[in-house]
Parts: C-alpha cells; sequence; structure tokens
C-alpha cells in the first residue's frame, strides 16, 4: 500500500515538473534575448529543452551562422538544405533585422535566397563573407538583388563576381555603411561609367577591399553624406570621379595609375596612400599619380608607404618643388617594413613636406605586412 503511494506522488511531482519546469518559466523577452545570441543552428536545436520553446526560433530576428567544410568534403553538406528549412519555415511575418552568413563555401543557389530572402523581410544587416584562402568560385550576382529601403549595413566579402546592369541600380536611401571585398565588379553596359552610390543619401562609410574593376572606365562616387573612403582595388584603366562635402578620412592601396578628379573635399583630415612602383611603372603613371595625390591636399594627418616615396622622388627630381600643396599638414607617417629606412629614400621628399608646412611632425611606424595587390 505504502509502495503504490509512493508511486502516485512521485508521477505527480513529475508531471508537475514537467508542466512548469525553471526554463519555461523563464519571462518571454529574456528567452528571445537568449536565442538572439547564440548561433541560428544551436538556437533551432535548443527549441527542443523546452514545449514552450517549441516553436520560438521561428520569430527569432537574427540569422547568425558559420559552417566551415573540411577537406574531405563532408562536413556542411546538408547545409544548404538547414538554411532552406529555416527559411521557410520561420514566421513569414517576423522580421529578420540581421543576417550573419560566413563559410569557407559558397554556393550561388544558397546565396541568392539568403540575399532575396533579407531584401524582402526588412533586414538593417546583411554580412556575407566567404572565408576561404583563395578566389574559389566562378559566377557573378547579380546587383539587382540588393534593394531594400531598410537596409542600413551591407557587408560582402564573397570571392566573386558583382554584375551591375543599369539601369537597374541599388537602392538604399536608408544604407549608412557599405563595404565590399575581393569581388571583381563587372559593369554591362556600353557607357563604361558606373555610379553606383547616388541613391545612397545616408551613406557614411564605404570601403572597397581588394576588388577588381572590370569594363569600367569611369568610376563616380558622388555622396554628400560619406565621411569615410577606403579604396583598396586593382583598376589599370579607371578614372575615379570623387565628390564628398564631408569626406574626413581617405585610404588608397592600388597602383601608380591613379587618374583622380576630387572636388569639395573640404573637410578632409586623414589619408592613408600605398602605392606599387617598380621599374617597369611609366613616367605618365607618376604624372597621374602624383596628380591625384596633390588633391588631398587639405588633409592635416598623412601616411605613405616606402613605394609612394620612391615615386614621389622620381618626380621631385624630375620637376624638382614647384609647388607646396600641403599647407594644412599637420603630422606625416611613413609605413616601412624595414627600420631604419633604407639609404635610397630621397631627403628632398621630406623637404618637399617640410617647406609645405612649417608645423610638421614626421613619425616612421614599421609595417611588417606591407600592403600587396590581392590575388
Amino acid at each position: 500500500m505504502a509502495q503504490r503511494k509512493s508511486k502516485k506522488i512521485c508521477r505527480r511531482a513529475s508531471e508537475a515538473l514537467n508542466d512548469d519546469d525553471q526554463l519555461s518559466r523563464l519571462p518571454d523577452d529574456l528567452i528571445q534575448q537568449i536565442f538572439s545570441l547564440i548561433d541560428t543552428k544551436h538556437a533551432v536545436q535548443s527549441s527542443a529543452l523546452s514545449r514552450n520553446w517549441r516553436d520560438t526560433w521561428k520569430s527569432q530576428s537574427r540569422l547568425s551562422t558559420e559552417i566551415i567544410r573540411s577537406p574531405n568534403r563532408a562536413s556542411g553538406s546538408k547545409f544548404p538544405d538547414f538554411v532552406h528549412k529555416f527559411l521557410t519555415r520561420r514566421d513569414a511575418v517576423a522580421k529578420l533585422s540581421t543576417v550573419d552568413f560566413r563559410s569557407n563555401f559558397i554556393g550561388f543557389p544558397l546565396v541568392r535566397e539568403i540575399i532575396s530572402y533579407a531584401m524582402s523581410h526588412k533586414t538593417r544587416k546583411l554580412r556575407i563573407e566567404f572565408s576561404g584562402d583563395r578566389q574559389t568560385i566562378r559566377g557573378e550576382l547579380d546587383s539587382s538583388l540588393f534593394r531594400s529601403r531598410h537596409l542600413e549595413q551591407l557587408f560582402l566579402r564573397v570571392g566573386f563576381g558583382l554584375k551591375v546592369c543599369p539601369p537597374l541600380i541599388w537602392d538604399f536611401p536608408a544604407l549608412t555603411t557599405l563595404s565590399v571585398s575581393r569581388a571583381k565588379i563587372t559593369l554591362d553596359d556600353a557607357s563604361k561609367s558606373i555610379d553606383l552610390f547616388s541613391q545612397f543619401p545616408n551613406l557614411k562609410t564605404l570601403a572597397l577591399d581588394a576588388c577588381f574593376l572590370f569594363n569600367i572606365d569611369t568610376f563616380i562616387i558622388n555622396s554628400s553624406e560619406l565621411e569615410t573612403l577606403s579604396l583598396k582595388l586593382y583598376s589599370p584603366s579607371c578614372k575615379f570621379v570623387l565628390s564628398a562635402p564631408k569626406l574626413s578620412s581617405f585610404t588608397y592601396s592600388g597602383v601608380c595609375h591613379f587618374p583622380l578628379s576630387a572636388k569639395n573635399l573640404v573637410s578632409l583630415k586623414t589619408v592613408k596612400f600605398q602605392t606599387i612602383y617598380d621599374r617597369f611603372v611609366l613616367n605618365e603613371d607618376i604624372d597621374l599619380m602624383i596628380n591625384s595625390f596633390n588633391q588631398f591636399r587639405n588633409t592635416e594627418s598623412l601616411a605613405i608607404n616606402l613605394d609612394t616615396l620612391e615615386v614621389l622622388s622620381i618626380f621631385l627630381r624630375s620637376h624638382g618643388l614647384q609647388n607646396r600643396p600641403f599647407t594644412r599638414l599637420q603630422s606625416l607617417t611613413v609605413l616601412s617594413s624595414q627600420l631604419p629606412l633604407p639609404s635610397t629614400v630621397s631627403p628632398s621628399v621630406i623637404d618637399y613636406f617640410m617647406c609645405s608646412s612649417r608645423h610638421l611632425k614626421i613619425h616612421i611606424e614599421h609595417d611588417p605586412t606591407p600592403w600587396r595587390i590581392w590575388l
């Protein structure tokens, strides 16, 4: 009799715990916060911990996941199916504020599905990152996929092509930050002139890193709100037209052939300029670089690498100190992988800057990984 009563008490206690366990009693907003901090795949798996959590993942506002495929190609083979099921089974009306997808292998169907879903669900931050060591994917994404009135931050490190087909252009009225890395940007237009950013009225930060520009003769950057611009790219035959009255920081890393037509750079404070010099550089390329370089005359802080110093030395030996444009310069930093500086650095270059500004301070900074064109 006592044994039967004991079993009955245990059964009732078990039922009470199942119906009202500690996990289930957590506040909904706290549960949502916990789920938003973990990887999406783990969030889906965690839904099995409590009956009340069964459908919590369906309304999650964040898709964040990283998948790394091992050399034997076994790992990650089911991942595209998981992402497809996640997108198709989540609440259709729930916002997806953040998409953060990182992988060492990327398939175009999966990338297109993620982008299309993000664009149609009011996503504010989209990051797609190819983490492989080299460019392995052939093909191109059409820029017409990217159209949203809600997107604020876009980061693409894709390792393949981005095709631009006018008159279709990117339309991002809310975008403040755009970063495109390791992409071949191709213009499918006979005019060979591209203006990608005119429909970005709130763009403040723009970075093109390790990008190749193909079939583009004129690259226009016209932005009234742009504050930070970084161009680290390969563009041997492209002219840049820049108008940015609020631009305060500019970075260029590329070949000597850098034809730039800039105006309204009245707010420029900081410039980092790195180029590559070798014996095959033409005098015409040097003249182009110097002309572009001198358009940053309003800067107060300038950082240059040794190759830029070499180009300046060659130019000064041919033309002398004809003008001194950097009258506002207060700080000059020389980036070098060799300390002390090699004897080939001409003192006339330092004089070039010293004569321009009376209060100039010169710094030598060790740069163990000098910039090179990404391949």
